[in-house]
C-alpha cells in the first residue's frame, strides 16, 4: 500500500469519514488511481457509489452554457434578464428592517452568463451574507448584494445558469446533460433526481454529519440534505452521481479532447474573468474561516475565477500551477484540472461539514497525484 492508501484507510478506520472514493490521471500515464475505502461499519463504498456532489454540481452547469455559447445561443456578455425575469427584477439591497423588510435600489448594471458563472452577477447565498439572511424572502426572491460586475459573492448565480440553459434549449438541465454531457461521456450515474432511477438509488450513501470536531462522523439515512424533495434541477447544487462519471468530465477537460467543449471554449475556463473590485472581494472570501479550510493555502497565492471554478493565477503554491482550476462541494467533496502539470483528480466523500480533518485528506491525495506524476516542487 502507498501512504496515500495507508492514509485514508486510517480515516475510515477512525471515524473520519465512513467512505472516501478518488481517483486521478495524468496525460503521461504515471498516475491511475481509482480506489474506494469504506469503514467495515458503515455503508460499503465503491467506485460506483452514488454521492450529493452538492455545489460541485456547478462545474456541469457552466460547462452546459459554454456549449451554447458556441452553438451561437448566447454570448457571455450579452443581457440575459429577459431569459430569468424573476432573478432579474431583484435590485440591489442597502438595508434590512427588524422585521425583515429589504430596502433595495434599482439595478443598473446588466446580468450576463460570465458573471452568473464567475458568480459576479450579485446574488448571493443568506447563509453566508449576513443582510441577506435578516431578509424575509424564499432564496429565489432574494435581491443582489451588490451590481453585477462590481464584487464577488459565492451565492445562487449557477442556479440561474441552470435557467437559461432549459430556457434557450427547452430540456429540463436533467435531460440537457443527460443528452451533451453525461452522453457523449458514457457516463450513466449521474442524475437531479435519484427516486426515478433504481439502479441509482441503489448506490447512493447517507450523508454523515460530525457534531463533535474530534468525534467521528456519523451516518445519518434519511437525513434532510439540499436536494431532498427537490423537484426542480438546481444547477448550483443538486446533482447526484458517481465519482467516475464525474471523472469523466474533468479528464475530458485536461486532456482537452472535444468531447464536451472545442478547444478554444475549453481555454476560456482556464482564463481569468475578473474585474478588479470582483477579484478583490473574492482575495476577501478566500479567507473566511470557512474557506481557508475548504482552500488552504498561504496568502500570497494569487486567485481569480474561471468559467467553473477557483483559477489559480500565481505560481506560488507547494504544487498547484498557474492555471489551475478547482472547486469542491460542501459535503467533503473536491476536484481540480492542472492543464500545466498535466494532473487532474476527484476526492469523494459525504461528511458535513467538510472540516480540517477532511482537508487534509484532500490535501494528502492532491498531493500525492503531483508526486507521482513528478510535478511536486
Amino acid at each position: 500500500m502507498t501512504s496515500l492508501d495507508d492514509l485514508l484507510e486510517s480515516a475510515v478506520k477512525d471515524g473520519t469519514a465512513p467512505g472516501i472514493v478518488v481517483i486521478a490521471k495524468d496525460k503521461d500515464g504515471k498516475v491511475d488511481i481509482a480506489e474506494a475505502f469504506s469503514s467495515e461499519k458503515g455503508t460499503p463504498y465503491s467506485l460506483d457509489t452514488v454521492m450529493e456532489v452538492s455545489s460541485m454540481t456547478k462545474f456541469p452547469t457552466s460547462i452546459a452554457a459554454l456549449q451554447l455559447v458556441e452553438r451561437g445561443l448566447v454570448t457571455l456578455d450579452e443581457d440575459v434578464s429577459h431569459l430569468i425575469p424573476s432573478f432579474a427584477k431583484q435590485g440591489i439591497l442597502e438595508s434590512v428592517a427588524d422585521d425583515g423588510t429589504p430596502t433595495v435600489r434599482e439595478r443598473q448594471n446588466p446580468i450576463t452568463l460570465r458573471r452568473l458563472i464567475t458568480h459576479s452577477s450579485g446574488a448571493g447565498y443568506s447563509f453566508l451574507d449576513e443582510k441577506l439572511g435578516k431578509v424575509r424572502a424564499s432564496q429565489f426572491e432574494l435581491p443582489l448584494i451588490f451590481e453585477p460586475g462590481e464584487g464577488w459573492a459565492y451565492g445562487t448565480g449557477i442556479d440561474r445558469v441552470g435557467h437559461v440553459v432549459e430556457k434557450l434549449t427547452g430540456l429540463s438541465l436533467e435531460e440537457y446533460m443527460k443528452q451533451n454531457i453525461w452522453g457523449p461521456l458514457g457516463a450513466e450515474n449521474s442524475t437531479f433526481f435519484p427516486d426515478q432511477d433504481p439502479a441509482i438509488t441503489a448506490r447512493r450513501v447517507p450523508m454523515s454529519f460530525r457534531e463533535d470536531p474530534n468525534g467521528p462522523a456519523v451516518e445519518k439515512p434519511g437525513a434532510q440534505t439540499v436536494t431532498t424533495g427537490a423537484k426542480l434541477c438546481f444547477g448550483g447544487h443538486g446533482l447526484l452521481g458517481s465519482m467516475p462519471d464525474y471523472f469523466k468530465m474533468v479528464y475530458s477537460l485536461l486532456v482537452d479532447d472535444e468531447k464536451l467543449l472545442k478547444k478554444e471554449t475549453a481555454a476560456l475556463m482556464f482564463q481569468p474573468q475578473l474585474t478588479p473590485a470582483s477579484r478583490k472581494e473574492l482575495h476577501k472570501f478566500m479567507e473566511t474561516p470557512n474557506m481557508k479550510l475548504m482552500f488552504p493555502s498561504p496568502p500570497h497565492v494569487d486567485r481569480d475565477y474561471g468559467l467553473g471554478g477557483l483559477l489559480i493565477v500565481g505560481d506560488e503554491h507547494d504544487f498547484w500551477r498557474k492555471g489551475a482550476l478547482m472547486w469542491g462541494g460542501a459535503a467533503s467533496l473536491n476536484w481540480f484540472i492542472d492543464r500545466d502539470a498535466g494532473v487532474c483528480g476527484v476526492f469523494g466523500a459525504q461528511v458535513q461539514p467538510s472540516d480540517a480533518r477532511m482537508r487534509k485528506l484532500i490535501d494528502a491525495f492532491q498531493a500525492d497525484v503531483y508526486r507521482e506524476a513528478g510535478k511536486l516542487t
